[in-house]
């Protein structure tokens, strides 16, 4: 079953877990793109939707619906980590003040 979620609380909850993985959000808006963030030991080290990377994937986002999440064990990004992107707590912030919410299935592990 599905359930909404604050996209900062799970960015959060996988910051804590020091997950390795990737967070794949789907958009509500006609997009055949992924908004991805990459995580390594629990930091976001990578983010991109489209062809929009670090920063710049971040102020685009905060114009769009969230659809929903799922979060991939060990997928790690194969370009290098963006040089723009702010820390892992400011982007956690960021989503904080959006209010955005996705859905997610079922239990994941370092999403509950």
């Amino acid at each position: 079953m599905a359930r909404e979620r604050l996209v900062a609380d799970l960015l959060q909850e996988l910051q804590l877990a020091k997950k390795d993985g990737a967070l794949y959000i789907t958009v509500k808006e006609r997009s055949e793109d992924m908004a991805r963030f990459y995580f390594r030991n629990g930091e976001l080290n990578h983010v991109r939707y489209g062809s929009a990377v670090g920063r710049d994937c971040l102020d685009i986002l905060q114009y769009y619906t969230l659809k929903s999440a799922s979060f991939f064990e060990g997928i790690v990004s194969r370009e290098a980590p963006a040089k723009d992107l702010p820390s892992t707590g400011d982007i956690i912030a960021r989503f904080r003040s959006t209010g955005q919410v996705v859905k997610v299935q079922g239990e994941e592990p370092g999403m509950e």
